[in-house]
């Protein structure tokens, strides 16, 4: 009896050091998600414990695809009943919302990123789904430049999971001849080259980079042999190791880049938001819902 006491007591101090760990993140960050608990698909945030649950958006259309456009503003897609989409942003504080102004940099430009320090930005142009391509512009400049082109590599970028490194030198992507088969791949801005880093192609639902620049998070699946899991990938190597099981996807790194926030379905429901830290260690689950909660992003307060 005194044994199951005593192991009781050091379980309940190792989850108390654990968010000890956890404290510098409650400060100034939360987690957005999409949930599923009221009925039709809203925005909800959550401290990074997974307390104070507050609901943001309130409609009987789905609101999906949360990202943070300031400190109060979040911006979100909705679907009506005729299935077509929206983008709206709302003043989490006020839940004050209007329509959200796309201005593309040029015409055709899709799913546009900035480089951290303002000068580029990266996007995607397309003639349809499967005719993706990237490009940059030069704001200083004021020149486009295409990154990929199809009838030199036989492939087009295929994704929007472009994104830049934290040092701002590197733009990784993912391109390959279909869907199922997607290289990751990273341009160089120094010296305009492009460095293939992935040695076979893969399904994707995301690529973050951690704070080195040396590595990333990738969300990968091989068509008809795996599941949607969390990889961290060195770059210099190739080297793709696992660090989640039973179905993880949408990866998010958190601004200090300690923490990763993912949507997890290892319970055998539709969904649950958890975090870890960049290798993998400290899986956490946050939120405890029948029904699905993911999609989520860390929001800078």
């Amino acid at each position: 009896m005194h044994f199951k006491k005593y192991v009781i007591i050091l379980c309940l101090l190792g989850i108390a050091n654990l968010y000890a760990q956890m404290a510098p993140l409650l400060k100034d960050v939360k987690i957005a998600f999409v949930s599923y608990r009221s009925g039709s698909a809203e925005i909800y945030m959550m401290n990074s414990d997974g307390s104070e649950v507050e609901q943001i958006t309130n409609s009987q259309e789905d609101n999906r695809f949360p990202v943070q456009i300031d400190k109060r503003t979040l911006g979100f897609s909705r679907m009506d009943k005729e299935k077509k989409f929206t983008k709206y942003q709302i003043d989490i504080y006020t839940k004050e919302e209007k329509l959200l102004e796309e201005n593309p940099v040029l015409p055709g430009a899709k799913w546009e990123a900035k480089s951290p320090d303002g000068r580029y930005i990266a996007f995607i142009r397309s003639t349809d789904y499967r005719d993706r391509e990237l490009f940059l512009y030069d704001l200083k400049l004021k020149k486009e430049k295409q990154i990929t082109k199809k009838e030199d590599s036989g492939t087009s970028a295929y994704s929007i999971n472009h994104s830049w490194s934290p040092d701002g030198k590197r733009l990784v992507f993912m391109s390959g001849p279909d869907w199922y088969n997607q290289y990751i791949r990273i341009y160089n801005l120094e010296d305009d080259t492009i460095q293939t880093v992935t040695k076979r192609g893969y399904m994707n639902s995301g690529l973050v980079w951690l704070k080195d620049s040396k590595n990333l998070i990738a969300n990968l699946k091989i068509r008809d042999k795996t599941l949607y899991e969390l990889y961290h990938v060195a770059i210099a190597t190739g080297a793709v190791t696992p660090l989640t099981a039973n179905i993880n996807l949408h990866p998010n790194i958190s601004p200090d880049g300690n923490w990763i926030v993912f949507e997890s379905q290892r319970h055998k429901n539709d969904g649950e938001v958890y975090i870890m830290r960049p290798d993998g260690s400290d899986q956490i689950r946050l939120t405890f819902n029948d029904s699905y909660n993911g999609r989520c992003i860390w929001f800078r307060l």
